[in-house]
């Protein structure tokens, strides 16, 4: 089966009104009846934190300190003013996010109520609003004290393994899942504004926001359909002008004006690592009957290709993305909110995230579904760097009801949702859920929730009717994207799970697999697989003492979410690396265990392409500061995988490939798509330095390309330590290195001096600086990092040969020589 989704990039639009206020909130304890100041946009937690009535709760054990604001209703108000001439107009509520049970008042009177987070909320209350000042009331419920009167009319009792509370309504609450608590994140039920309120005052119509659909690609032509939806019905005939395709006469269907382009050779967007991720640039004027202007905007859209392959083969079942008729491997990872409280995620933040992901060689990120849709400022720089988006829909790891008022407000949320985000170049695939199918297959909510027959069969249509309908009813009214149900579609454990389809690989974390099984237990797409390490010392100081770094303190137990535990991470990394009993050197054997593991999967899923599709590690980043499976913590500090990844990750790498520790295989592994020839050098040393043989070979690479390097001229150093450094060009012509060691006793420590290690130059104004590092024994792993502060390394976590090193880094924070440490063994 191949499905194919053509389309392009959607811009929301300056809207042209009269006026736009922007509101400021206060809001009302329940109980001391006090009034405290919430601001633009934020929530209820949020404010008593800034009013110093709650501490702060990624510190410490604080998180416990939050869970009473869940028994009360909480109240918010505002403010704003209106002439006489403004009542002629039209008037509109504007809620861009609305988080989530809320009754809106207006001057006493009943306005809406609402109760979809993921949805955009506007009111005309023209009939409501006064001359002078109009005071906006809107009363929060939380999620228990809303839906428990509710829950019986879905007919049965929904598995929800992940909502941590004693009344489990997570799965009939149309809110971030992660909030309820997960295995990577404390449980914080806010209730608020993730985005600002608006009063907008308009007269003729205005425009809110434009989409557009690719009908066609082809060499000689693409069409394209770009929509712009107003926010009133018209009767009007509306001047479309454009830069790039002329004016033209328009009337709305409803609210909609569409038009039709043909694109003569078109420029194709393409994924990083395969070409330009090419953006069309046009200008847009619209003007209404009397010549008014009610929209000018830059815009920006690109054209591309999308199948989704899906076909019997040799192996099983595929699962394959091709852009532009071109199979391409798809690297990254899985990306969560960046925090717990999504009103503090900010625009440039979701930028250094996306620039971070592309400086690290990614071409795909999984958008999880257990949080919110991403907004357009990170979508944005998905399409400026070719970073391509998997996008799954707001379902994660329970069951969902299936009734006709759940669907219906789900179908409001995916009205508006789906032609937002499929109009981005970067848009690639639609996923329905995260782990809902697998869970019910394979998880045993059937005993655990004492489900009966006909509760099982009532689960079983609910999931249809929303995954397998509602959902993929909705996606091609807008758009060809391709859609599958569910990820994973394999389960993980018997080796034939592993043919077809998706898979989310967590046996060495959940189950008892050794670390080396990332290198033998590969998915056709492995969409998911990870393990764990803590922050370094810097996070770990950001919410405990010197005194609570022990596995079983309290502090660290409870900041452990995972049912597995801190145990799993000394596990393996005693097992790698030794015991210890210094907590900073057991932090950094963690992060090189999780490099280790990681590293294992993604060089035996990239060696087999194209068996294997794809690989998105769990996962990028953290919505707060504790032990996780991010690559990259709270803070921005980049663990040892963020680094393992970005050499993993590169066009043209060598690396190595483990299916057994100890018998390592290098590897030369090519994405890019057109032929070269590549000249290898591997210079074989001991671990002082003292070389021990060179072999070089030149190499035709085509695409998609692995080859095994020097198979039987490194077989005869097996059995005794050494070090292999591998110097080659890439595509471009650029010289590339990169070391590994082989240890016959794996852990020992190397004798030897002490490097030394100094800072060379530290400059505030540029945040830039350089560590020089000379050593007379190789250095196996060498870390580099501040007690405070951030900094990020041009490489870190590397083996070092004898020598003398340079090493450039960026920081943020006041450092001082005095600020930096490091790690070897």
């Amino acid at each position: 089966m191949v499905r194919i989704g053509l389309f392009v990039a959607v811009i929301f639009l300056t809207n042209q009104v009269i006026g736009q206020k922007i509101l400021s909130w206060k809001v009302q304890h329940p109980v001391s009846k006090a009034w405290y100041v919430l601001g633009e946009k934020g929530s209820v937690q949020e404010a008593l934190i800034a009013a110093n009535q709650l501490p702060d709760p990624f510190v410490g054990m604080n998180e416990s300190q939050f869970n009473w604001i869940e028994n009360y209703q909480w109240t918010l108000e505002s403010e704003f003013f209106l002439r006489e001439p403004d009542l002629r107009e039209f008037v509109e509520l504007d809620f861009p996010s609305i988080d989530t049970y809320a009754s809106i008042f207006l001057n006493g009177k009943l306005v809406a109520e609402t109760n979809n987070a993921f949805v955009r909320y506007r009111f005309d209350v023209r009939d409501k609003v006064v001359p002078g000042k109009n005071k906006l009331k809107v009363v929060f419920t939380p999620p228990i004290m809303y839906q428990k009167p509710r829950m019986a009319d879905v007919g049965v009792t929904l598995p929800a393994p992940n909502d941590v509370g004693k009344i489990k309504v997570a799965p009939h609450c149309r809110k971030p899942q992660y909030q309820f608590g997960w295995d990577w994140s404390l449980r914080m039920l806010t209730m608020g504004f993730w985005e600002p309120v608006k009063v907008e005052v308009y007269s003729s119509n205005r425009v809110l926001a434009n989409y557009s659909n690719t009908l066609e690609v082809a060499d000689e032509k693409a069409v394209s359909e770009f929509t712009l939806v107003l926010a009133q019905e018209s009767s009007e005939t509306f001047t479309w002008k454009s830069t790039l395709f002329g004016d033209q006469k328009v009337t709305s269907e409803n609210t909609y004006l569409k038009r039709t382009e043909t694109i003569s050779n078109p420029k194709l967007w393409w994924p990083r690592g395969q070409g330009e991720a090419y953006l069309y640039n046009d200008h847009w004027i619209l003007q209404n009957e009397k010549g008014d202007v009610i929209l000018e905007k830059d815009v920006r859209f690109g054209l591309k290709k999308v199948e989704l392959v899906q076909e019997k083969d040799q192996w099983g079942t595929s699962f394959q993305i091709r852009v532009n008729n071109r199979p391409v491997f798809c690297k990254g990872a899985d990306y969560i909110p960046d925090d717990i409280f999504p009103a503090r995620i900010t625009d440039e933040k979701l930028k250094k995230a996306v620039q971070t992901m592309l400086d690290c060689n990614f071409n795909m990120v999984r958008i999880w579904g257990g949080g919110f849709y991403p907004r357009e400022s990170f979508l944005e720089a998905c399409d400026e760097g070719g970073l391509m988006v998997w996008e799954d829909f707001m379902f994660a790891c329970a069951m969902y009801p299936g009734t006709d008022d759940f669907l219906a407000n789900v179908k409001t949320e995916l009205d508006q949702q789906i032609p937002r985000l499929a109009s981005h170049a970067s848009l690639t695939l639609f996923n329905g859920n995260n782990e809902v199918d697998v869970a019910w297959k394979n998880w045993g909510f059937q005993k655990e929730y004492h489900l009966s027959k006909k509760d099982e069969v009532l689960i079983g249509a609910y999931y249809r009717k929303l995954f397998k309908e509602l959902i993929p009813e909705t996606l091609r009214k807008f758009t060809d994207l391709p859609y599958e149900h569910t990820s994973p579609l394999s389960n993980w454990g018997n080796d034939a799970f592993y043919n077809d389809g998706t898979q989310h690989y967590w046996g060495v974390w959940h189950g008892t697999d050794p670390i080396e099984d990332f290198g033998r237990k590969s998915g056709r797409f492995n969409a998911e697989y990870g393990f764990q390490s803590f922050p370094e010392l810097a996070t770990l100081l950001s919410f405990s003492k010197p005194k609570d770094w022990k596995l079983d303190s309290p502090l660290m137990k409870l900041r452990q979410k995972s049912y597995v535990g801190n145990n799993m991470i000394a596990k393996h990394s005693d097992l790698l690396y030794g015991k210890t009993a210094d907590f900073q050197r057991f932090v950094y054997f963690s992060q090189l265990t999780q490099a280790k593991a990681v590293g294992i999967a993604v060089v035996a899923h990239r060696s087999t392409f194209p068996r294997c599709a794809g690989t998105l590690y769990w996962q990028f980043n953290d919505c707060w500061p504790a032990p996780t499976w991010s690559s990259m913590d709270y803070f921005g500090r980049w663990k040892a995988l963020q680094y393992e990844v970005k050499n993993d990750f590169k066009d043209v790498t060598i690396a190595e490939r483990i299916d057994t520790l100890g018998k390592e295989k290098y590897v030369l592994i090519s994405d890019i798509p057109t032929g070269f020839l590549c000249e290898i050098e591997a210079q074989v040393s001991d671990f002082q330095g003292n070389p021990l043989g060179s072999f070089t070979c030149r190499q035709a690479i085509a695409y998609p390309h692995t080859v095994e390097l020097f198979p039987q001229e490194l077989k005869a150093f097996k059995g005794r330590d050494f070090a292999v450094r591998f110097i080659w060009k890439d595509e471009t012509g650029k010289e590339c290195e990169r070391l590994f060691i082989h240890e016959h006793v794996p852990g020992k420590s190397v004798p030897g001096k002490e490097p030394v290690v100094l800072v060379e130059s530290l400059d505030p104004l540029t945040g830039k600086g350089v560590v020089n590092i000379e050593n007379e024994t190789i250095l196996k792993d060498f870390w580099f990092t501040s007690k405070d502060g951030k900094v990020v390394m041009d490489q870190n976590f590397v083996h070092l040969l004898p020598g003398k090193h340079r090493i450039a880094f960026e920081f943020e924070g006041k450092l001082t020589e005095d600020s930096f440490f490091w790690f070897y063994h």
